[in-house]
């Protein structure tokens, strides 16, 4: 399923208050909707309080395959960033901002609209877009509402080699952001063995985001601290790789509003995710 964008914008749409930072523009998003048909009439949606996507048309009969594409106009209120930026907890919009493993790009989208424009993030997943969006039902959502703010969204990229991917080749970030690593479930592997698996992981990340943060930037892992995952030793991992410990704060989801911490491997149930703390790792 594609998400394609295509800007067409009229005479006396967009309008500009100087007083209060705000503008709004009319702009029409074309989506690729081939998982819709037969499903009921596209009606108004709010996306959040910034950004409303109206469909253009509906379907006249429901078991009527409605075209590949239907136009919607979304109209767009964004607040103009002060010079220092717009900050949400750690990250502002003026850092260059890589997302590493994201599952329903809840989190991406999160800051996204905290910044009210994205085109300083780059989004990935590892997992390919026909994936996500099959399994996890805010994603598409999620994924048209990062375009509309002009994120960066990359699929299929994996952490333990994203250095070397030709779509990010020669990017530099200021913040490389990794919540909740996971490598898999292996109920049939010892618990040392769990750990090996979930040890490389993060280990390879490390490498690669090493190769990929600005000198003064930073890598953040966000990692449960309780029983299992207290063995990880994220910071053991992070000395081997030179990479210091600049702090260690709490982590609380109420903070990233919208933000769902999803189980991950197409799973659509979110996990407990406390206690938990987000690692910042410099150079």
């Amino acid at each position: 399923m594609g998400i394609k964008q295509s800007v067409m914008q009229s005479d006396g749409i967009e309008t500009d208050e100087e007083e209060n930072g705000n503008s709004s523009r009319e702009k029409y998003l074309t989506v690729s909707v081939p998982e819709l048909r037969g499903s009921s009439p596209l009606a108004s949606t709010i996306v959040n309080d910034e950004v409303k996507i109206e469909a253009a048309a509906t379907f006249a009969k429901e078991n009527a395959p409605p075209p590949e594409t239907c136009r919607v106009p979304v109209v767009v209120k964004c607040r103009v960033a002060a010079a220092e930026g717009r900050w949400i907890k750690h990250y502002s919009s003026c850092h260059r901002i890589l997302l590493v493993g994201e599952g329903d790009f809840s989190f991406s989208t999160c800051l996204a609209a905290a910044f009210g424009w994205a085109s300083n993030m780059v989004a990935t997943s590892l997992d390919s877009q026909d994936f996500l969006v099959k399994n996890y039902g805010t994603a598409l959502s999620n994924l048209v509402e990062l375009s509309i703010r002009n994120c960066r969204v990359m699929h299929e990229i994996n952490a333990t080699t994203m250095a070397n991917d030709s779509r990010l080749a020669g990017m530099k970030f200021d913040r490389i952001i990794y919540n909740f690593p996971f490598a898999g479930f292996f109920k049939g592997l010892s618990r040392d063995a769990q750990l090996r698996r979930h040890r490389s992981l993060v280990s390879g990340f490390m490498e690669n985001a090493k190769k990929m943060v600005s000198e003064k930037g930073e890598i953040h892992i966000t990692h449960k601290t309780n029983e299992f995952h207290k063995e990880w030793k994220l910071e053991v991992v992070a000395s081997i790789h030179r990479l210091r410990l600049v702090e260690a704060v709490d982590f609380s989801h109420l903070d990233y509003q919208g933000y769902n911490t999803k189980c991950g491997f197409g799973g659509d149930n979110n996990f407990n995710c406390y206690p938990s703390k987000t690692y910042k790792f410099g150079l």
